[in-house]
């Protein structure tokens, strides 16, 4: 066994190439001039690679979310009860509902609740401004096709 000079690690005899860093020991053995008499010129010598791991995802992943359900979860928010009903019912897929659109039913259905402190003067002004922000939030979470609550609006089940 002979220990390759670049890592340290143990190798056949024979061994052109270290299995661990792939040193190249013809290469170190003919020096700075080139390659040793015979060796065949311009030939690359093969190199040895490490296998390819795939590192972990660093971040939440969701499950993929149908296109019609993204569209209809974002009707939910935006067009309140009407959009709501036109989500929740619209989404039925053999009597199965996703539990992407439940969200967003809910969601919506929290919001246009909410959305009924406006007509209070002054006080329901500034929530309208507040709620419409939540709501243009709720849109990109739906966009994106995540369920992701808004503030304390996702925490509020009515939905379920």
């Amino acid at each position: 066994m002979k220990t390759c000079s670049k890592c340290g690690a143990q190798v056949a005899d024979d061994a052109g190439f270290c299995t661990v860093c792939g040193f190249n020991f013809a290469a170190a053995a003919a020096g700075p001039q080139g390659a040793p008499q015979g060796a065949p010129q311009g030939a690359p010598q093969p190199q040895y690679q490490q296998p390819y791991q795939q590192a972990a995802p660093s971040r939440t992943m969701y499950a993929p979310v149908n296109p019609c359900d993204k569209v209809l979860g974002i009707v939910a928010v935006m067009f309140g009860l009407f959009g709501v009903i036109v989500a929740y019912f619209g989404g039925d897929v053999n009597g199965q509902r996703s539990d992407y659109l439940r969200f967003y039913a809910n969601e919506g259905l929290v919001l246009a609740l909410f959305a009924l402190i406006g007509i209070i003067p002054i006080i329901g002004w500034i929530w309208s401004i507040f709620n419409t922000v939540c709501m243009i939030i709720a849109i990109v979470y739906a966009c994106k096709g995540q369920t992701k609550p808004v503030l304390f609006y996702g925490t509020i089940r009515i939905i379920k």
